[in-house]
């Protein structure tokens, strides 16, 4: 028993041991695998991690170190990480997909975040976020077909083998699927076209690895999809299928685009080897169709290794792994190395294969296109031989003709002869006017030619002309000289050598499948498969060779037939000639000597045009010799001018060398002026340290005041020198603004730490230590930022975050410690608040009632437009004040509440207590809407006895809409968001605004109406009447004015003294005024403001958001207020003001 606990202890051992070793195998290789370079992901350890997962039988140490990856700080991560993700879901363990559904949520999230940023990869790593998830979320609803998507037909028929709707439900999904991944492989596309990126470049392949999976999706999706639209129009109307036949076919064309450019590509053509699709997409009206559908295949290229994965380099003796989520035995070790080790030699052997069969395939097309062209040369040959033999019988049977005439009537021979004569003036008349074309035709050629050779001669002049800007234009001169180079080059060889060369070649092949074959017959366990790719090779081979054995026969067919017909027709030239040539001695024995007279005159006439034509092939090869020598001097030109672009592009890049080695020397002395800096910097924040524990310092204070300056100050430095940091970093040559800054902040922050340990002299002993601490630790965080400073390995990581985040808390103690006035206690601020809403419910009340009487007496004393005007002021006010009522109600049911889901097993006056801040700011609002109430309906009853003023109604209805904005703002801050009280409260707040517009406009309408009756009588008035009046009205203008302006200036100081004196809060700030750092700051209970005057005030809304400001302030007259010694209701909205600062 004890040997076999030893054992088993032992195996234990070994089985933790060797999981360990797994995890950090896996760890290393996610690392290695997954980061910030801008590169392909390394095969090898992509494969270790693959391994992994049929190792572990899952993939959930992938998902444990992957969810530690920092993806939100590097597109390029995340980039790599959704293509390491793809890897595992295909070729993976099964089990990797149902541990990747439960990180569905948190990738989504990435690629939301991606797709909000403008990076260079933010945008397709969304996509490609977007991709992953619909792949994952496809096949964990359809199990039935694999992650591969590669699926036997029977396993297709078997998972649309269900209601119809569902199929159409499957169909749109694949759909979605396939623009999914269309979508991502146009936008990799486009940005490597926008940023003009090389394929080949290691940064272009970053991005286009990915699309080597999206290849593999793709193919098998597009069988699967066009299967699915067969099952769908074969038992769905094809009327309802329309949308989807258009989305397939913009799916196929965008599909086909995207495998072409995609095998134009090398990068992809060493990987896999894409398939081609059909030329138009499958007619899904026509059932026979499917049948003529092929499924397009991608195969997959070796890809060689460098090294075997490190977990798989163990003895071959070790214990096999067993995990918790692991319990099925995994195959021998042994075998499957010995297994990969021959796939792997037979991957390279086929490797090897396939460029030279791929190259033979191309030659044997090419030569075919060759030998095809030459075929149809030689059949236009043929029926041009056929044309002139059928010209040659019609003369034939002519001259015939022509003789049995002669024969046929003894008497008309003359006639005849004449008749015969004519004949031929006139074919010598059509040979005379063909000889007269072809001499048009060769005149216009040497036009032609003529006409290069000036175009050749002023290109001679423009190149001598810009010979001396060839430095700017040498890539031109090299593309040109490319090309000549390319055109001038002889293809008469190649054209003789082609069919030899493809033979050999055809030949080598076949000796080295030959010896392939050999060699891949002895691997028994692992070649079937390449057997059958072999297989594939070898009679793609075959056919290629039965097309050139045919291409061949039927060259030598052709050859054999061209051959005959020439011989064909010079038999039947020379019988033609003999027979021509029989009637000509004939004809001229009978036609006598007016026909020999004729003849030689135009065979005279014939060879006059011979001689002209031969003068005028003499200039043309004049010409071509001239023609010759100008571009042998241009070549000579270009030759020269290439030696000088050499010459010059040396020169270059010497200057280039010596330039960088001036700005190397440059950023040396910069960095040294800033070491230099920054060394003075240390000394004075080590000056200001010493001072803090100086004894003869003990005896200097500060006031906080001076000290929350200072920490403003020092705060500003900081974000300054932050980014002069940032901007010496991208340009290394100029350290100027950086020094300046460095400079200011190490006099600020001694400043700060200095007047703080000052402050600290004069403050409480628990407030002193916290200040003193925090002066040592801001001089500690500033002596280690100037070190990182001070070197050059650690100056791009400085960061000042510590030292602002000290001063902040510097400045904090700085505020506590300003002093503090004395008001209304905690315990009594409940009382406070019930008393005042309910005072102000009833001041309300009395004021509603007034507004009646008002309206009574007013119906009684005056009448027409004038008890129209005030009748209808007086209703608008009389309902503001029921809005107003209505809205004081809610607030006070909202605030019962509150305090009663809040306060939990505390008292109400302890809840009050607690939350004094806002409790203020219930009694402030409150005050303010009363004392709002109370002033409309004094400025009501004025307006009705004829001694108020209009203006009076509509500051007051303003006044009255921000009290009771700042009331519901109060009640909103404790307030439940789906608490229907505050529903009600918010709809009583917008039924106020709604009233006090009401008010405004009723208001302004009726000063309009009064104004309207005081129309001025100029009759009887004198020019120089109205020219004084002019004047004194121009006079009273200026007047006001300018009184306007003081009235301005001194309703500021009026406001500023206002926020001075409503500035002291009764008590210090509580602990607990963060909890209230979402409470909106009151409105001032003040007059309105005018525009000039809004920005002074930080309570006041914009104007833009006001809806009661219809004219400028400048037409409404000067309001006078009266300053009150600071009351409760000033005080409270003074203190919501300083805890939200």
């Amino acid at each position: 028993m004890t040997s076999k606990s030893k054992e088993k202890e032992k195996s234990e051992k070994v089985l933790a041991a060797d999981k360990e070793q797994f995890v950090k195998s896996q760890l290393n290789s996610i690392t290695k695998c997954v980061n910030t370079s801008e590169t392909s992901l390394k095969e090898k350890h992509a494969r270790n991690i693959i391994l992994g997962t049929h190792k572990e039988g899952g993939a959930v140490t992938f998902w444990s170190h992957a969810v530690s990856l920092p993806l939100s700080s590097n597109a390029i991560l995340s980039w790599k990480y959704c293509h390491m993700v793809h890897k595992v879901l295909r070729d993976g363990h099964l089990n990797s997909l149902k541990d990747t559904y439960g990180h569905c949520p948190s990738i989504k999230q990435m690629g939301a975040l991606w797709g909000s940023l403008h990076d260079r990869y933010g945008h397709i790593v969304a996509l490609y976020v977007k991709f992953l998830c619909i792949k994952i979320e496809f096949h964990k609803k359809y199990s039935v077909i694999p992650v591969k998507l590669e699926a036997s037909e029977d396993v297709l028929e078997r998972a649309m083998a269900i209601d119809i709707n569902r199929v159409y439900e499957m169909t749109l999904e694949v759909l979605e699927y396939m623009d999914s991944a269309l979508k991502l492989e146009e936008t990799a596309f486009g940005q490597l076209d926008t940023h003009n990126i090389s394929p080949t470049a290691v940064v272009a392949q970053c991005r286009l690895a990915p699309l080597v999976l999206v290849i593999q999706d793709c193919s098998p999706l597009y069988h699967l999809l066009v299967k699915l639209l067969f099952k769908l129009h074969s038992r769905v109307p094809v009327d309802t299928l329309l949308a989807h036949r258009e989305r397939f076919r913009v799916q196929f064309e965008g599909l086909t685009k995207f495998f072409e450019r995609a095998r134009d590509i090398e990068f992809f053509r060493k990987i896999i080897e894409i398939p081609e699709l059909p030329e138009s997409p499958p007619n899904f009206l026509r059932a026979a169709a499917l049948a003529e559908h092929v499924k397009p295949v991608v195969v997959s290229q070796p890809v060689p290794e460098e090294e075997e994965p490190a977990w798989s380099e163990g003895p071959a003796t070790g214990y096999p792994m067993h995990f918790a989520y692991n319990q099925f035995p995994e195959p021998s070790e042994d075998g499957f190395e010995v297994r990969e080790s021959e796939v792997e030699s037979l991957r390279k052997q086929l490797e090897a294969v396939k460029p030279e069969l791929h190259s033979v395939k191309a030659e044997a097309q090419r030569c075919v296109a060759h030998l095809q062209a030459q075929v149809r040369q030689l059949e236009a040959e043929v029926v041009d031989q056929r044309d002139q033999k059928q010209l040659a019988l019609l003369e034939r049977e002519q001259w015939r003709m022509e003789v049995e005439g002669l024969r046929g009537s003894a008497q008309a021979t003359q006639y005849a002869a004449v008749e015969e004569a004519g004949t031929r003036a006139q074919a010598a008349q059509m040979h005379f006017s063909r000889l007269k074309e072809k001499h048009a035709e060769l005149v216009s050629r040497h036009a032609d030619l003529m006409r290069k050779n000036t175009e050749t001669m002023k290109q001679l002049s423009g190149a001598q002309q810009t010979q001396e800007e060839l430095v700017k234009g040498r890539r031109q001169m090299a593309e040109e000289l490319e090309r000549a180079k390319i055109e001038n080059s002889s293809r008469l060889q190649e054209q003789q050598q082609e069919i030899g060369r493809l033979r050999r070649e055809v030949e080598s092949s076949r000796a080295e499948v030959a010896h392939v074959s050999s060699s891949l017959q002895n691997k028994d366990q692992a070649g079937e498969q390449m057997n059958s790719m072999l297989q594939g090779l070898q009679a793609e081979r075959e056919q290629l060779r039965r097309s050139v054995r045919e291409q061949e026969a039927q060259i030598a067919q052709l050859q054999q037939s061209t051959t005959l017909q020439h011989s064909h027709v010079q038999q039947e030239r020379d019988r033609s000639q003999r027979e021509i040539a029989t009637l000509q001695q004939q004809l001229q024995e009978k036609a006598g000597e007016q026909m020999n007279s004729m003849l030689q005159g135009l065979q005279a006439e014939r060879e006059q045009l011979r001689r002209s034509v031969r003068e005028q092939e003499a200039q043309i090869t004049q010409l071509q010799q001239s023609t010759t020598l100008q571009h042998s001097h241009v070549q000579q030109e270009r030759d020269r001018s290439q030696r000088e672009i050499t010459t010059l592009q040396q020169q270059l890049q010497e200057a280039a060398g010596r330039e960088a080695e001036l700005k190397r020397k440059l950023q040396e002395e910069q960095f040294a002026l800033l070491q230099c800096a920054v060394v003075e910097a240390e000394g004075i924040v080590l000056d200001a340290l010493a001072k803090v524990d100086d004894p003869m310092h003990v005896r200097n204070t500060c006031s906080p005041d001076y000290l929350v300056n200072r920490a403003e100050t020092t705060l500003g430095s900081i974000d300054k020198m932050q980014q002069s940091h940032a901007g010496y970093l991208r340009n290394m040559d100029d350290a100027s603004g950086l020094l300046r800054t460095v400079t200011q902040f190490a006099h600020l922050a001694a400043d700060t730490i200095v007047n703080g340990a000052a402050t600290a002299h004069s403050a409480p002993v628990d407030q002193a230590d916290c200040l003193n601490d925090n002066c040592r630790e801001c001089a500690t965080h500033c002596l280690q930022f100037l070190k990182e400073m001070k070197l050059q390995p650690t100056l791009p990581g400085a960061e000042p975050s510590a030292i602002r985040y000290v001063v902040q808390c510097i400045l904090t103690l700085g505020q506590n410690l300003r002093p503090k006035g004395v008001d209304v206690q905690k315990k009594e601020l409940g009382d406070i608040v019930d008393k005042e809403m309910i005072a102000t419910s009833s001041a309300i009340e009395e004021a509603v009632l007034r507004m009646s009487e008002i309206l009574n007496t007013t119906k009684r004393d005056t009448s027409g437009v004038k008890l129209q005007v005030n009748s209808s002021i007086i209703n608008s006010c009389s309902d503001l004040m029921k809005a107003v009522h209505m809205l004081v109600m809610s607030a006070t049911d909202l605030q019962k509440d509150i305090v009663e889901s809040g306060r939990g097993a505390a008292s109400v006056k302890e809840f009050y207590a607690k939350n004094s801040v806002w409790t203020e700011g219930l009694i402030s609002a409150s005050k303010a809407v009363g004392w709002g109430a109370t002033q409309l309906l004094d400025s009501a009853d004025r307006i009705s006895l004829d001694q108020g003023k209009y203006e009076e109604v509509i500051v007051c209805s303003h006044e009255i809409a921000a009290s009771t904005a700042q009331l519901v703002a109060s009640s909103k801050v404790k307030a439940d968001r789906n608490n229907k009280r505050l529903h009600r409260l918010q709809q009583a707040s917008r039924h106020v605004t709604e009233m006090a517009a009401s008010v405004v406009t009723s208001t302004k309408a009726g000063q309009m109406q009064i104004d309207d009756m005081d129309t001025m009588d100029f009759s009887g008035v004198s020019l120089i009447k109205l020219k004084t009046e002019e004047m004194d009205t121009q006079v009273r203008v200026l007047e006001l004015e300018s009184r306007l302006a003081r009235e301005r200036v001194h309703l500021g100081e009026l406001r500023k003294k206002h926020y001075d004196l409503a500035g002291t809060p009764a008590d210090p700030l509580p602990t607990d005024v963060g909890d209230f750092s979402d409470f909106p700051p009151p409105p001032p209970p003040t007059l309105f403001i005018p525009e000039s005057y809004s920005n002074s005030n930080p309570f006041s809304p914009h104007p833009s958001s006001n809806p009661f400001i219809t004219e400028p302030p400048a037409s409404e007259p000067p309001q006078t207020t009266t300053t009150k010694k600071p009351n409760i209701f000033q005080k409270s909205g003074t203190l919501l003001k300083s805890a939200f600062r």
